[in-house]
């Protein structure tokens, strides 16, 4: 019994290492299935070398510059309005000529405008003329009570002489006293008639020349409002306010405009100016004495910003660049120039050059490649860009290469595999 009892115990010995066996070759198992499996899952996605564009992570001087579009424009340019509405009538020169002050453009026609102004003028020139024979009515009535002040100094003059004799006639008792009392009583009332007209006459003179003087004031008025609708009459006819070079001039016979309408442009030929038109973004950044520049025929042109105008249509707004030095000889009224203006100094950073790369990727992150032929996506943090860099933050190192052309065949994948 105790002899079977031991081989019992041979036979389960045995039964445990197989199942050890057992175990251990399904552990394996698992293990190369899960690596296997994991090796299957990796995203990897293969491409040839000459598909892809390869750039390197730099350091270097960033800038911070914004590309903006941009007019050559004269640097004084006056606009020709009109003065009155109307409806073209003569045209007297043609555009891109050189014109001196005071040349006739064209004439504007307004029969309604030309009647009413013709009414005016009628019933200013009946007031002139109603105040004129005023005038002339207070001058008339001023000369006649001279006139009768000198009729009463003169019999008052007549009568003192005979006073004068009379009264020694009188005291010699020559003559009746009845006789020389009407006569120092004729004298006596000649004299107040005198001094009472002389009163008149003063007082009228007083009055009259404040009536005239306000007559004068009025008629003075009248003449002005009459020279401005002569002047309106000649508003008409549309004239070169400055001596320059016409532009953007092309009335037709017949065309209608309203008043204060531009009809033209003159430069008055003392040089250049760019009117560029910036995205509203930059409203904040933007601010006079900034530097700019452009490329033309192979050379640089330094600008800076003079004038910023805030107002804002579009979605952009306008500034004024001048030219820093000499303006090129070749530069021309009406060029479309592309303009870089710098929003700052610049300062030593981590740059990647701009590529078709961000379009997918948003900037988040590009493809880093290794020395085993292989890319993998890293993600990353980029600060401000100008038209050729972006500036890194994060992310990378100088001297790595990443790939710069289009991310859109690869974009859901972790890794590549490039085939040379």
């Amino acid at each position: 019994m105790k002899q079977l009892g031991m081989d019992k115990r041979i036979e389960k010995k045995k039964w445990s290492q197989k199942k050890s066996l057992y175990l251990g070759g399904i552990i394996l198992f698992i293990a190369l299935a899960f690596f296997g499996f994991k090796t299957l899952n990796r995203k990897i996605y293969k491409l040839e070398a000459s598909r892809i564009s390869v750039k390197k992570v730099t350091e270097g001087d960033f800038q911070d510059v914004i590309l903006i579009d941009g007019n050559v424009e004269p640097i004084n340019l006056v606009l020709v309005n009109t003065l009155e509405g109307g409806s073209v009538e003569e045209i007297f020169i043609e555009d891109g000529v050189l014109v001196t002050k005071g040349t006739p453009l064209l004439r504007l026609s307004n029969p309604a405008a030309t009647l009413g102004y013709m009414n005016q003028e009628t019933a200013i020139i009946e007031q002139i003329n109603n105040l004129r024979s005023l005038k002339l009515s207070l001058e008339k009535d001023q000369r006649s009570l001279m006139e009768s002040l000198m009729d009463s100094e003169n019999s008052l003059a007549d009568v003192q002489r005979s006073f004068k004799v009379d009264s020694l006639l009188f005291a010699k008792d020559i003559i009746a006293k009845n006789d020389f009392v009407n006569l120092k009583e004729s004298y006596k009332y000649l004299q107040d008639k005198r001094n009472f007209m002389n009163n008149n006459v003063k007082k009228s003179a007083r009055d009259n020349k404040v009536q005239i003087q306000q007559i004068n004031k009025s008629i003075g008025l009248m003449q002005r409002n009459l020279d401005m609708i002569h002047e309106n009459i000649e508003k008409m006819l549309v004239r070169a306010p400055v001596t320059g070079m016409l532009s953007s001039f092309d009335p037709v016979i017949g065309e209608s405009y309203m008043k204060n309408q531009n009809v033209a442009k003159i430069d008055i030929q003392s040089g250049f100016k760019i009117r560029g038109r910036v995205d509203e973004y930059f409203l904040s950044t933007v601010k006079s004495g900034q530097l700019a520049r452009f490329s033309f025929d192979g050379q640089i042109v330094n600008l800076k910003v003079k004038k910023v105008l805030s107002e804002v249509n579009n979605g952009r707004f306008e500034i004024d660049l001048v030219f820093v030095e000499d303006i090129p000889e070749a530069i021309t009224n009406g060029q479309s120039l592309q303009v870089k203006l710098e929003l700052s100094k610049a300062k030593k950073s981590l740059l990647i050059p701009r590529g078709n790369y961000f379009q997918a990727s948003g900037g988040q992150y590009v493809f880093v490649l290794d020395n085993n032929g292989e890319a993998h996506k890293r993600y990353i943090r980029l600060g401000k860009n100008n038209p050729s860099y972006y500036q890194v933050l994060e992310g990378l190192v100088i001297g790595e290469e990443f790939i710069s052309s289009s991310y859109d065949d690869f974009k859901n994948y972790e890794s590549i595999k490039i085939n040379k």
